[in-house]
This record gives C-alpha cells, sequence and structure tokens, in this order.
C-alpha cells in the first residue's frame, strides 16, 4: 500500500491537473446524468429518456476511467524522457 501512496505522489504536476480536472468534468455530467434519470423517475416517466441517462451515465464512467489511464501513461513517457 506504502508503495502505491509513493507512486501517486510523485507523479507530476501536469498529470495531476489533468486527472483533476477531467475527474471534475465526469463528476458534473454523472451528477447531471443521474438528476436526468431521477427527474425522469420522478415525473415524466419516458423510457427513451432514461436508457439517455443511463447510456450518459456508462459513457461518462469510461470517460473516467480514459482521463486516469491518459494522465498516469503521460506521466510514465516523461519519466522515460526524464532519465534519458
Amino acid at each position: 500500500m506504502n508503495k502505491i501512496i509513493t507512486s501517486l505522489n510523485s507523479i507530476n504536476s501536469f498529470s495531476k491537473k489533468v486527472i483533476f480536472y477531467g475527474c471534475t468534468v465526469v463528476l458534473i455530467a454523472c451528477i447531471t446524468s443521474i438528476c436526468l434519470i431521477a427527474v425522469n423517475s420522478a415525473f415524466i416517466h419516458d423510457a427513451s429518456l432514461y436508457d439517455i441517462g443511463v447510456t450518459l451515465l456508462q459513457k461518462f464512467t469510461r470517460v473516467f476511467a480514459y482521463i486516469i489511464i491518459a494522465a498516469l501513461v503521460m506521466d510514465w513517457f516523461g519519466k522515460i524522457q526524464d532519465d534519458d
């Protein structure tokens, strides 16, 4: 566990910013999707609107994973270039 924490603390500042802002955008989008599903369930009762909300939630979860992986890969390539 300490190795993981040490590794995450050594990430460069640009990758940390990418992760932070990407997570913020994805969190806002996921909250919007959840609100869309909740409003649909409470008031509208339209199956297609529910499907749109669920699909958006699934897509933004995938985008979240892509952002994390991309930031870690950028950090890794940056460390390789620094070693040369």
